[in-house]
């Protein structure tokens, strides 16, 4: 728990609903919040949304009956709204951050009611300090073990400036002066901001690590989350509880935030686990993604073998010494003849597999571009029900970490109940111990979690194969477009398919596959003209990625007009295109490898 003075400021912003200070403040002081009551949206307007936050903090019950209210810069409290309003209406600034909250505690042992003026006083020199242009409304509530003060502090100035506070302003600016002034006042500072950072020694993976463990354990020996804090602090863990849950370890310079150590360790997350942990083992799987095409043998090929002179017949011994006889090797030329044929056998095979692949991504259309859009389709698709099935498996990472265990002591352990190999007693107890809280915490038995562990991995070792076939699939594809080698229908696409920047470049950003192409399109009916686009990786902003050129080149090769993705951003790029297509009617597009004089680039 904090010793000494404590602080906490926040912004409220125009419909971000933070309002509750007794959650906020929980951070800060030890005892436990209620964390469903943060965060109530409440959708305010700028002049409701201050008039909220002012009659929370003037609360006639927490403030005596008025007694300790203050000012600075307001004229009368009751009109406090109006004239934060008038001051951002000069000036036009209304949106965005409209006050801050901040609450400032004493330490238990000096909350003391009597106290709550020398509070007043403290707060009021603190503001002409750290904040003197602004309009301040202040209020002790004297409800609490902690004797705390509420400010309400307009964010537009007199002078019209709005507060500006960076990472370090509470470090650098507001804490200092604070506990300056808790001296001046008599009350006790923050140790905790005077002392100098130290560096942990124990590596942060490490922390993260053993802080996962123990509230991995406080879900399985609880049932709520208020019992699962409890538990924490009984392992000697510092827990505070507002909006977020932060815990800290003994010899941790400072408290994190649990959502830090994963979703599973957020308040959601840890609410979620301990509600479903007896609930049954969902299974996660992976669909169909992929289909294997073996390559097809278009060409039977059976080498011939050149035989030793002594086994060769009459005639082939004649044949022989007639190349010989020509200074011919006919050995050397039997292996170059069959080199040949095998070679061609194989790119005739290679041809019917890529044809094959096109045709059945392509859905029958046999379009190379709608067949690597499958593709990559699917390996999309295979990605998400990957992630699905591993953030499956991390919300049972303590079953999970109880089954490996298990596994240390399962085959002594049954050695011993089997064989009685009595040397094995205390891994059979251990077994047995390991087996009985996997029951009692979480319903599962060991069998269960085995056959769920199997499966998940098999899960993912099929996601796996399906991934390498579909690359290999998308390679071969590629390749044979780009070398010229493999000819599908590219004619009947839209301009601006027929460009192919939006393609190339969701290529280049979520497969890491860097496009280089020339292309040249036409249009039917359109006979004057005929489109180049040259698609090429470069780098921008530091970052690989692909830019694309469409050029309109007239009957004689001349350039008419060019845009360039470098030049304009992704937008720009998309309407400069469409507009092209819209000026010279382009319609019904074919690709070609050639430009229109017909030479093959």
């Amino acid at each position: 728990m904090a010793q000494g003075i404590v602080a906490k400021i926040w912004n409220v912003s125009v419909g971000s609903g933070t309002r509750s200070a007794s959650a906020q403040i929980s951070s800060s002081i030890d005892y436990i919040e209620n964390p469903e009551k943060v965060g109530v949206t409440l959708g305010l307007t700028t002049v409701n949304q201050i008039s909220n936050e002012l009659s929370y903090v003037a609360n006639e019950i927490k403030t005596v009956q008025g007694l300790y209210i203050g000012t600075r810069h307001i004229s009368e409290f009751q009109n406090a709204t109006n004239e934060m309003m008038q001051v951002k209406e000069f000036y036009g600034k209304l949106d965005g951050r409209v006050a801050t909250h901040g609450v400032i505690s004493l330490d238990e042992a000096e909350s003391d009611p009597k106290n709550a003026g020398k509070l007043m006083l403290l707060l009021d020199d603190l503001m002409k300090q750290v904040f003197p242009e602004n309009q301040v409304v202040y209020a002790v509530h004297t409800n609490t073990e902690n004797l705390h003060i509420h400010f309400i502090l307009n964010t537009v100035g007199m002078d019209g400036k709005k507060i500006h506070m960076d990472h370090n302003f509470m470090k650098k600016v507001f804490e200092p002066t604070l506990n300056g002034l808790a001296e001046q006042y008599g009350f006790t500072p923050n140790s905790t901001w005077s002392q100098t950072p130290k560096k942990d020694v124990v590596p942060f993976p490490t922390r993260k690590i053993w802080l996962r463990e123990m509230i991995d354990d406080a879900i399985a020996q609880t049932d709520d989350i208020a019992s699962c804090i409890a538990y924490l602090r009984s392992k000697e863990l510092t827990v505070n509880v507002g909006k977020n849950i932060s815990v800290q370890m003994e010899g941790m310079p400072k408290a994190i935030r649990t959502g830090t150590l994963g979703e599973n360790y957020t308040i959601n997350g840890i609410v979620r686990r301990i509600a479903t942990k007896m609930e049954p083992l969902v299974w996660k799987s992976i669909g169909s993604h992929s289909h294997y095409l073996p390559e097809r043998e278009m060409m039977n090929f059976i080498p011939v073998k050149m035989k030793n002179y002594k086994k060769m017949s009459a005639q082939e011994k004649v044949e022989a010494i007639r190349l010989i006889k020509l200074k011919r090797n006919p050995w050397e030329e039997s292996y170059k003849d069959n080199w040949a044929i095998q070679s061609m056998s194989k790119q005739l095979n290679q041809v019917a597999y890529v044809f094959e692949t096109v045709h059945y991504y392509s859905h029958g259309t046999d379009s190379t571009t709608t067949a690597m859009e499958e593709i990559l389709k699917q390996r999309k698709q295979l990605a998400i029900e990957k992630k699905s099935i591993r953030k499956n498996m991390s919300e049972y990472k303590p079953i999970i970490a109880i089954y490996e265990e298990m596994k240390q002591y399962m085959l002594r352990a049954y050695l011993y109940d089997a064989y009685g190999r009595t040397e094995y007693l205390d891994d059979f107890k251990k077994y047995k111990e390991l087996s009985e809280r996997l029951e009692k915490l979480y319903g599962k038995t060991v069998e269960e979690v085995a056959d769920f562990m199997i499966d998940q991995k098999n899960q993912l070792l099929y996601a796996k194969a399906q991934e390498a076939e579909l690359s290999a699939q998308y390679r071969a594809i590629k390749n044979y477009v780009s070398e010229g080698r493999f000819n599908v229908k590219q004619e009947g696409l839209s301009f601006y398919k027929a460009v192919g920047h939006s393609e190339a470049l969701r290529n280049a950003r979520e497969y890491n596959v860097l496009t280089s192409d020339i292309r040249y399109i036409t249009a039917r009916g359109v006979n004057d003209i005929t489109i180049r686009v040259i698609t090429t990786p470069e780098l921008m902003d530091e970052k690989t990625s692909i830019v694309t050129t469409v050029t309109v080149l007239g009957a004689d090769n001349t350039k008419r007009k060019e845009i360039s993705s470098k030049d304009m951003d992704a937008k720009t790029f998309q309407e400069a295109t469409f507009n092209l297509a819209k000026e010279y009617e382009l319609r019904d597009c074919k690709i070609s490898k050639k430009n229109s004089r017909g030479n093959i680039l």
